[in-house]
């Protein structure tokens, strides 16, 4: 094509015989010229290759404006949100999403080896090719077939997570119109500052190996705003991450009537709440909850295809049961609540919080919301608890601290642990991100409970060194509980001992991780944890030994262990056949006065004979948590 300025001259040249005619200068010709080949220029050039990324797009529908539409107005706000790790959730992988520097690193985990490399603002990945070995739903690629994959190069194009740990997408393919992106087999924990796989970020049977999924069939739904899915990988998302309009709702509606700022003033002066948008706080309590239960909560997509085509059918301010009728999981097919739920229905996996919560006395009698205690803007990031409302004073406003914080109710000294309303009416029962969350199940320790469910009770998961007999008589003479039937070993060996040992792989995670939580350390005595975490070392689910080794760097002598929860069967097996020989280096003969409910003898250490009997029952049945 000829550039605009050769263009230029060969015109004037053209117009050279009518120069004298015209009586024009030469200057007036050259400028007529140009002004008409820059125009020419313009009309015949060809327009610029639109270049789609091989990744889902941002797309604005159905009154979707995108959180970028609301700076200008509310600027605090607008800040509140972007630190928060809901708006991190999904990123495109700009360098400062990463939540550390890639460039140069290579890991080999299981056989397979994964290279990263950063060209300008792209990090690339020498990795196992994933479409080499696909198999639906979740396009898992076995070890095996990783190592003999052949090598691909790709882009990261975008990051989830950058909290605990994360998770980095590649396109499946560089082919053009490629727009489905899968997740490297490795995540980085971001505290340990390491990469494990995938695997072992979940807790799941050893013999499953997850493999890679696809981000519009698996997270699109809460971790990005207003998703749709799409046929092929075609999927598109208003935001990034989980922004405005995730919680407001459609916001184009409230920025068209916001465009004047004498009208907003005005407004604001005048009018009250503006109705154009939705505010969570302003509403009832069940459908301020309900805009959190879109996420947080067990989903039943009533209709698949319109799903893929618009994404979900609910939006804030609405009721989510004419919508999404699966919300506490009563639509679950018995080995989908396995997964997720203890007996009783509340939930064992992080993820559903709404479930435990709509299932609480606060909420079915009295009004509590989830914005009861969490506040998007109002918030330390870390667990978006409103503030004052980590203590007591998130129950304060409807129980009465005169009756409900005196010792004559929680039977603690004022101001321990053990006299924080959560503590014993919120426990630690949950599982996800590799330790315990609390249950948003609000109800009060029981016995009879606890063995109908196999759910830990909050008594011992403080008093890790006591019975469940001790609990049984102490709820009883306090609150007047019948006490079930226990067994011998109810009353013989600390409950948490026997759940470590015998209990399935989720009963002991968190056990495994109250050896390592404050207040359990408090309320426990410490010295003979150390040799009961060795069997959490071993054990064959990475999860648990991720978590076990966790919580035994938290021991005295124990902070300096070296370990690798992830690798090879013998090289862990001689590692953690140290800890017993320093445990007895350090304790010596300082066992005086240990609970005999341990098993440890003071003189002869471990009691084999009962420990290998716990260890013989132990459950074994495959444990999956889907989070």
């Amino acid at each position: 094509m000829l550039t605009p300025l050769l263009l230029c001259l060969l015109v004037a040249a053209a117009l050279a015989p009518f120069w004298r005619a015209s009586g024009w200068t030469p200057r007036v010709i050259v400028t007529l010229a140009c002004a008409g080949a820059l125009g020419l220029g313009v009309w015949a050039s060809p327009a610029p290759v639109a270049v789609t990324p091989h990744r889902p797009l941002e797309a604005r529908d159905a009154g979707y404006v995108s959180s970028d539409s609301c700076r200008a107005c509310h600027p605090g706000p607008h800040d509140s949100w972007h630190r928060s790790y809901h708006r991190t959730m999904t990123q495109l992988a700009t360098p400062e999403a990463f939540a550390a520097d890639f460039d140069g690193v290579e890991v080999t985990l299981w056989g397979q080896r994964y290279k990263f490399e950063r060209r300008g603002d792209t990090l690339w990945v020498d990795m196992p090719d994933p479409s080499s070995s696909l198999s639906a739903p979740h396009r898992a690629l076995t070890d095996a077939a990783a190592e003999r994959a052949p090598r691909v190069e790709r882009p990261v194009v975008m990051t989830t997570g950058s909290h605990h740990y994360q998770v980095l997408w590649v396109p499946l393919s560089l082919e053009e119109g490629e727009r489905e992106v899968i997740n490297l087999r490795i995540v980085y924990l971001i505290d340990d500052q390491r990469w494990i796989p995938r695997t072992a970020a979940f807790l799941s049977p050893p013999e499953i190996r997850q493999g890679t999924v696809a981000w519009a069939a698996v997270c699109i739904k809460c971790h990005a705003t207003r998703g749709r899915p799409g046929y092929d990988g075609a999927a598109d998302v208003v935001d990034f991450g989980i922004a405005c309009e995730s919680c407001h709702g459609p916001g184009e509606a409230h920025v068209a009537r916001n465009q004047n700022p004498l009208r907003r003033f005005t407004s604001y002066l005048t009018e009250g709440p503006d109705d154009s948008v939705v505010n969570p706080v302003r509403l009832p309590h069940d459908r301020a909850s309900y805009v959190c239960a879109q996420c947080h909560s067990l989903l039943s997509i009533p209709d698949a295809d319109a799903y893929r085509q618009r994404g979900l059918p609910y939006h804030p301010g609405e009721d989510i049961h004419e919508h999404l009728p699966n919300l506490v999981g009563e639509l679950l097919t018995e080995t989908q609540r396995n997964e997720r739920m203890w007996a009783d229905g509340d939930l064992r996996v992080t993820g559903g919080e709404w479930v435990g919560m709509a299932g609480s006395r606060c909420f079915t009698e009295g009004e509590l919301a989830c914005t009861s205690c969490h506040s998007m803007h109002d918030s330390d990031p870390n667990d978006q608890l409103a503030a004052g409302m980590d203590g007591d004073d998130a129950c304060a406003s409807c129980h009465a601290p005169a009756t409900y914080a005196a010792e004559a109710h929680t039977h603690h000294p004022a101001r321990s642990s053990g006299s924080r309303c959560y503590n014993c009416h919120m426990p630690n029962t949950t599982y996800g991100l590799l330790k315990a969350v609390r249950s948003h199940r609000i109800d009060s320790p029981n016995v009879t409970r606890s063995l109908e469910t196999r759910k830990p009770n909050a008594c011992n998961l403080c008093h890790l060194d006591r019975t469940l007999a001790w609990t049984a008589e102490a709820l009883t003479r306090w609150y007047g509980q019948a006490t079930p039937k226990l067994t011998a070993e109810h009353r013989q060996v600390s409950e948490a001992l026997a759940l470590l040992l015998r209990g399935d792989a989720g009963q002991r995670a968190l056990i495994a991780w109250a050896m390592g939580w404050g207040p359990a350390r408090e309320a426990s005595d410490l010295r003979w944890m150390a040799p009961y975490l060795t069997f959490t070392l071993n054990d064959p689910y990475d999860a648990v030994r991720i978590v076990g080794y966790r919580a035994l760097k938290t021991l005295p002598g124990f902070t300096d262990f070296a370990f690798d929860p992830i690798a090879p069967e013998e090289q862990r097996i001689e590692l953690a056949s140290e800890i017993i020989p320093r445990w007895h280096e350090r304790q010596g003969s300082d066992l005086e006065g240990l609970p005999p409910e341990v098993l440890i003898d003071p003189r002869e250490g471990l009691m084999r004979g009962p420990i290998t009997a716990l260890l013989q029952r132990r459950d074994n049945r495959p444990v999956m948590l889907s989070e």
